[in-house]
């Protein structure tokens, strides 16, 4: 198994008056263009495969704002009836009725482990959002442990790539941050994310909306780019494809690009050569990011005014330093 060494500055919770409010972990997220009911089902089986049996505990659905266990689920009427045909996890028919009726809709699985636990936590979740002025936005998204191995990310991201529909995705190292401490936790990651470049800054309700047909949030180890974006990607890939570690794989619905051979922190205190497959993705995918956003939360990133400067660090540079 391939697992990776984090320096101290990551590898450790972060507390704010003795409450954990940060730590690493990994992540593979996709924009998705649907998805279908048969793509949900795909996604729930895929992350069933990688999780381990004594993670797969509880779930969350729209219709039911507290988690409940697995083991012995509480159902709606739809999920009751679902469980009487022995249909595969009933808990999520009012999620699968609501993908049939193009609604938005929640499912989500979890290890019930928090952020603070050493062992870290299992999660996967997938959500269908509506917004009046963006309409349907959906995304699916598996968290690991980051001393998990990193090199089962690339496998999913090939597996999804051949049998989902998506506008993009990325995988690596990522912030994950306790909901209840949003504000300080953003200011604990912009301090962070300063010096090291190769760990990804998550704020879904605020990226999500605007990542769909011609634009991706950016690179990480992990770079997926749906067939349904609008450039022609083999003029796009020409120079990254001599681009020393950077693996390509062209599959039936994406593109998954891989930034050398596994995730790496990007350390601006100690700047090496680990990130210049970042970079030459980065270049090659330009046309493709994000030139507005909007401010993640916490002081820092709002009064700096510099979101934007980390999601195109790696094409502009001096925007982050």
């Amino acid at each position: 198994m391939q697992t990776l060494s984090l320096p101290r500055e990551l590898s450790e919770t972060v507390f704010v008056s003795r409450q954990a409010i940060l730590k690493v972990m990994l992540d593979l997220t996709l924009y998705l263009e649907g998805p279908t009911e048969h793509e949900f089902e795909y996604l729930i089986d895929l992350y069933s495969q990688i999780c381990p049996p004594s993670r797969f505990l509880k779930f969350k659905i729209a219709e039911f704002p507290m988690w409940s266990m697995i083991a012995d689920p509480a159902l709606t009427k739809s999920g009751r009836i679902a469980a009487k045909e022995r249909i595969r996890s009933p808990f999520f028919e009012p999620s699968r009725e609501r993908i049939r009726q193009g609604r938005a809709f929640e499912a989500q699985i979890w290890d019930g482990k928090e952020i603070d636990d050493p062992a870290g936590s299992w999660s996967f979740n997938c959500q269908r959002i509506h917004k009046r002025a963006a309409g349907h936005s959906a995304f699916a998204r598996i968290l690991v442990p980051v001393d998990s191995n990193f090199a089962a990310l690339q496998k999913l991201a090939i597996a999804i790539a051949d049998n989902i529909q998506f506008y993009s995705g990325h995988g690596g190292l990522v912030f994950a941050y306790n909901q209840s401490t949003v504000e300080d936790s953003f200011d604990a990651i912009y301090a962070r994310s300063r010096r090291f470049w190769g760990v990804d800054v998550e704020c879904m309700n605020r990226t999500l909306p605007l990542l769909k047909q011609t634009r991706i949030k950016g690179v990480n180890w992990l770079t997926l780019v749906g067939s349904s974006l609008t450039l022609d990607m083999n003029e796009v890939l020409t120079g990254v494809e001599k681009a020393p570690g950077v693996t390509i794989d062209r599959r039936k619905f994406a593109t998954v690009l891989t930034a050398g051979p596994q995730p790496v922190v990007g350390d601006q205190h100690r700047p090496d050569e680990t990130l210049d497959p970042y970079y030459s993705v980065a270049t090659a995918l330009m046309p493709f990011f994000l030139q507005a956003h909007p401010d993640f939360p916490g002081e820092r990133f709002v009064k700096n005014g510099n979101t934007v400067g980390w999601i195109r660090r790696f094409i502009e540079p001096e925007g982050w330093r």
